[in-house]
């Protein structure tokens, strides 16, 4: 009776390692480890690669030393979080991943500063959300890398099944849309998203690797707005978000 006490009470703990595996596993990190420490590369690199902003907050936290544990708890993330927002630079070989012996245990959090009495913070500026349904997990993680980098936020929805109800809870500003996807592609999702009112005027994307005459008109026909074309351009993605997105905040 004991030893079946013990396994119900392990069974949760299993459940959930389970889960987080395969969410790493869906994101693309199969060969990463939470215990991996990242480093930086070339610095005058990614000097050139990435906004002053950027580098301070990057170089701040990658000192060669913390584990990607250790800096999800010093930036209060989840670890995956983390791990997935590095990807556009492990890719561009700007950082990269290596493994670390005789690790020291995880840094734990912070004790709370004293609570000081102080005028409340100004209101933050609105940050457009943006929404990218894509079963492609590296896509999404590059796609990720560059929305959040230009102070967006991101939405990302990998069951084109269930990208109506997301939608709907989350009211995104700009909807990037790839066309090529099982169970439902682009074009019918469009086609959907189109029907309910409140999406009547929100910009879609279209996300293609065949961006031909055919399917610009087939797409401007169930409501496309433009299109995003793959291999994904950097410069490309911030001036469609500049375009429709900007706009379209601007606008409400």
């Amino acid at each position: 009776m004991l030893q079946q006490a013990a396994m119900l009470n392990v069974q949760p703990a299993l459940k959930h390692i389970r889960l987080r595996w395969q969410n790493w596993v869906a994101r693309g990190l199969t060969r990463c480890s939470p215990d991996f420490v990242p480093v930086i590369g070339d610095r005058h690199k990614l000097e050139a690669a990435v906004s002053l902003k950027v580098l301070q907050k990057l170089t701040k936290l990658i000192d060669g030393k913390r584990s990607l544990r250790d800096i999800a708890v010093v930036a209060n993330k989840d670890v995956l979080a983390v791990a997935c927002s590095l990807v556009p630079y492990l890719r561009r070989q700007l950082i990269a991943l290596v493994k670390c012996g005789d690790l020291p245990r995880p840094l734990a959090k912070p004790p709370a500063p004293p609570v000081a009495i102080a005028p409340p913070p100004p209101k933050p500026a609105y940050q457009p959300l943006v929404a990218c349904i894509d079963d492609d997990p590296q896509v999404m993680a590059l796609l990720e890398g560059i929305i959040v980098e230009k102070g967006y936020r991101f939405l990302d929805i990998s069951d084109p099944v269930q990208a109506l109800p997301q939608l709907l809870q989350h009211k995104p500003d700009l909807i990037i849309l790839d066309l090529v996807m099982p169970v439902a592609n682009g074009y019918e999702v469009c086609a959907q998203v189109r029907r309910i009112a409140q999406f009547h005027e929100t910009p879609i994307l279209i996300l293609t690797s065949n961006d031909g005459i055919v399917d610009r008109v087939r797409a401007k026909v169930v409501g496309a707005t433009d299109f995003l074309s793959k291999p994904i351009d950097v410069d490309k993605v911030m001036g469609l978000l500049q375009q429709h997105c900007d706009r379209q905040t601007n606008t409400t």
